[in-house]
């Protein structure tokens, strides 16, 4: 994962571009992604190891807003964007995901899977 450098000019008011705090996720009693905190500033280079089943797709899912975090927060450019009052739509995120495999957004129709990437979403 790369953090992209910000667009704006202005300010900002953490060094920050990416943070989780206490990011916590459970399927049913299955806790897949437990009390993890951490920051990545913006133009750094992130790698995220583990073995097989130990919540790395879950943790970059919760990032990009496809999973909503049991317990925590998601910031962006100091902007919360998951947390217990907030949750802002994968798509106004600005966060771009690479599977694997082909992946849908869950929440939208197949109409606006296939509209996304188009700069004019209408």
């Amino acid at each position: 994962m790369i953090i992209a450098p910000r667009q704006s000019h202005a300010a900002s008011t953490t060094s920050s571009a990416l943070a989780v705090s206490g990011l916590r996720h459970a399927y049913g009693s299955h806790v897949a992604v437990d009390d993890v905190s951490w920051q990545a500033g913006a133009g750094e280079a992130v790698c995220l190891l583990g073995h097989s089943g130990c919540g790395k797709t879950t943790l970059l899912r919760l990032i990009a807003g496809l999973e909503v975090p049991t317990a925590g927060r998601v910031l962006l450019d100091g902007q919360t964007v998951s947390g217990p009052d907030t949750f802002v739509p994968p798509e106004r995120r600005r966060i771009g995901l690479v599977f694997q495999d082909y992946a849908l957004f869950p929440h939208l129709s197949v109409l606006d899977n296939v509209r996304f990437g188009l700069p004019d979403r209408r």
